[in-house]
């Protein structure tokens, strides 16, 4: 911090674990394997798609971890994500605060990620502000809070409406959280059902059973949820301060 304001950039510092890597790797691995050997009964668009979107899937995390950086200035705010570059001035944002993410020592994702909330109670995640990237991201962010409201960028000021349309969308996220669980689920399912078909000797439609049937889940269950959690709350786990 300066006499100007706030000159902050926060990016990977800390490495993860190493064991966060083996099942990627397995993944990967079985899908390179899946890819060169012979299948009997299956198109052969399957194992070449499965791989692509695992490649892409990986390329993706790579970039998340090592391209994603935040930097915070007496301007505002400006993410670099893994392809787009965005910021907001400090007029344009509503508060910054710490939420549970659900991150364990399994995944090595955070536990207590930064997200910007607008007016509009959209949230952005501020790629690594959270507690695997710095000893106390509690004190950070109070410490750009403090700094923004000292030199009259913004007040703080908690506005019903934007609280509501804040717990509004957390409802949405939700649904569409338990969509993508259920839609697995349907995934789970099909593939035991085209398996049990496949033994007996009956016609298998791997695209229908394995892509579009999941697929139609998930909009359904994600729009009846979504629709249901927008107007019954969660209640956010916030910053402890």
């Amino acid at each position: 911090m300066d006499e100007g304001g706030l000159v902050r950039e926060y990016r990977k510092r800390r490495r993860r674990p190493g064991q966060v890597l083996i099942l990627p790797v397995i993944l990967l691995g079985n899908a390179v394997l899946q890819t060169v050997r012979p299948h009997d009964g299956m198109p052969g668009w399957w194992a070449p798609t499965a791989l692509g979107l695992l490649l892409a899937a990986c390329v993706w995390r790579a970039l998340l971890e090592w391209r994603a950086r935040t930097w915070v200035t007496a301007e505002g705010i400006t993410r670099q994500g893994p392809v787009r570059l965005r910021s907001w001035a400090w007029s344009d944002i509503y508060d910054i605060r710490l939420e549970h993410g659900g991150g364990d020592a399994v995944n090595a994702a955070p536990r207590w990620p930064a997200y910007v909330y607008d007016h509009e109670g959209r949230r952005f995640r501020i790629p690594h502000l959270d507690e695997m990237q710095l000893d106390d991201p509690y004190a950070e962010v109070a410490a750009l809070r403090h700094a923004a409201w000292q030199h009259g960028w913004s007040s703080w000021e908690q506005r019903p409406e934007v609280e509501e349309r804040i717990l509004r969308r957390a409802g949405q996220r939700k649904g569409w959280r338990w969509a993508s669980i259920g839609a697995v689920i349907v995934l789970a399912a099909m593939a035991v059902v085209a398996v049990a078909e496949a033994a007996v000797g009956t016609p298998v439609d791997l695209l229908l059973q394995l892509v579009g049937v999941p697929l139609a889940a998930f909009a359904v269950l994600g729009i009846a949820l979504s629709t249901y959690w927008a107007t019954h709350h969660p209640r956010p786990q916030n910053r402890p301060w």
